[in-house]
């Protein structure tokens, strides 16, 4: 795992149970934000992608900010990796956290997500 990287993670935190696109800010710590095509149900952490944002992405969706998840190793060793963000959505990324922070997203996840991502 490496902190700006999308993987694809077939978890059984999802109801129902199925594959989630997600981005990882953390690998020590095992922190992910997930990708959704709709919103997340806080508004204010609901950070827009384009279908061109990354290669994988096949339309219009949005990289959850409001939480962090963490998976089981089972889950986290049959993830596929798919590749790195680009540096100007990773870029992007930081500048939403740092300039409007989702209120539930903890003031520590949004350090390491900023640190990380600003590599």
């Amino acid at each position: 795992m490496s902190a700006g990287h999308i993987y694809v993670i077939d978890t059984a935190l999802a109801r129902p149970p199925k594959e989630k696109i997600t981005l990882c800010i953390c690998a020590a710590d095992n922190l992910f934000f997930w990708i959704n095509t709709k919103p997340p149900r806080q508004a204010d952490g609901a950070f827009p992608l384009a279908g061109d944002d990354h290669h994988y992405l096949t339309h219009n969706c949005y990289l959850d900010l409001s939480r962090v998840t963490t998976f089981p190793q089972s889950e986290l060793d049959s993830a596929k990796h798919i590749g790195p963000i680009s540096d100007d959505l990773a870029c992007r990324v930081v500048k939403f956290l740092l300039e409007t922070p989702p209120k539930t997203l903890a003031g520590r996840y949004i350090k390491i997500a900023i640190a990380n991502l600003s590599r």
